[in-house]
Order: structure tokens, then C-alpha cells, then sequence
């Protein structure tokens, strides 16, 4: 299975430490709650299951996460 992660950040900057909940609204969004340790406030992000959609990957268009992952760590495979 392939998938893209979502870059969570408070408007502070700080990445969450736990997920309180996840759910979809009434206006088709994906919503994603925590509790910011760093600011002490409560987050919710949220993102259109549209804009979702368009940002799975496709059958198609496969993806080596170990070779991406190598490469991002400057790592080469011989041809």
C-alpha cells in the first residue's frame, strides 16, 4: 500500500506529540485534532476529502519508498 503523509504543525510550529481524534464534517472534510504542547491550544486541521482525493498516489505511477528513501539521504544505487 502507498500512501502520502500529512505534515501536521501548529501555527506555532510545533508538530503534534499525540492525535486526539480524526473525522469527516458535514461539509466533506477531513478534520484532525490535538492538543499543542508547546502553546497549550487546541488544534484542528482540516482538509477537503476532494483535496485528498487529488493528493493519493496512483496505481500508476508506483513508488520505491526504500530507493526514494535512500536517495533523500544522498544514498545511489549502482544502475
Amino acid at each position: 500500500m502507498s500512501y502520502r503523509h500529512f505534515s501536521l504543525r501548529c501555527g506555532c510550529g510545533a508538530v503534534p506529540a499525540r492525535i486526539e481524534e480524526v473525522g469527516v464534517t458535514d461539509e466533506r472534510e477531513l478534520v484532525i485534532h490535538w492538543w499543542c504542547e508547546e502553546c497549550q491550544k487546541t488544534v484542528y486541521a482540516s482538509k477537503s476529502l476532494a483535496d485528498c482525493w487529488r493528493e493519493c498516489p496512483r496505481p500508476e505511477d508506483p513508488v520505491d519508498f526504500d530507493e526514494h528513501f535512500l536517495d533523500s539521504i544522498g544514498v545511489k544505487l549502482p544502475d
